[in-house]
């Protein structure tokens, strides 16, 4: 059976265009502390050395659009933004990595060594992470952090307010965790 590359090549964009999407998340908590006692967040700045490494992912723009999704999200939990003693201190982080995979392919017929071609396939790609840190606000220590990791499109480092929604919403989705 002979396979034409006309008729796989959508197959293989579909698969290529839905596993790029797919954001990791998760979190860890200090499980000694209930998280449902905790009622009113302030920010943290964001670190000037940040916004100094990375000025094309921490900008003026991409920073409204976390502060609004997180307040968005806390605020549906109950959770109010106050600067008057507040009981958490919130802080993101972004990271983006450069990272490469290998894979082996093969070309040829198995019939013997002499058809088959071996050959190692190096694919570079980009991955976010964005991290979300919750902090108690009497002694800074941290109580609650969330992340989400997702390939990025094409290396596109462009964070669309959809995008971080998207991520927030779910980084966050299951604080406060429910204790079994």
């Amino acid at each position: 059976m002979k396979i034409n590359n006309a008729n796989f090549l959508p197959i293989l964009v579909l698969l290529t265009v839905g596993c790029s999407e797919r954001l990791r998340v998760r979190s860890d908590y200090d499980k000694d502390i209930n998280l449902n006692l905790y009622k009113t967040y302030s920010w943290l700045p964001v670190k000037e050395i940040e916004s100094k490494n990375n000025p094309l992912v921490y900008n003026e723009l991409t920073d409204k659009r976390i502060k609004r999704a997180v307040d968005a999200q806390l605020k549906s939990k109950t959770i109010q933004n106050t600067k008057d003693a507040p009981d958490l201190r919130v802080h993101y982080h972004i990271v983006i990595d450069s990272k490469s995979m290998v894979r082996p392919s093969m070309y040829g017929y198995n019939y013997s060594q002499y058809w088959i071609r071996n050959q190692m396939d190096v694919y570079q790609y980009r991955e976010g992470t964005l991290i979300i840190d919750l902090m108690d606000a009497n002694n800074n220590n941290l109580i609650w952090r969330g992340w989400g990791t997702a390939i990025l499109d094409n290396g596109d480092i462009n964070l669309t307010e959809e995008k971080i929604n998207d991520a927030v919403y779910k980084i966050l989705k299951e604080f406060p965790p429910n204790k079994n």
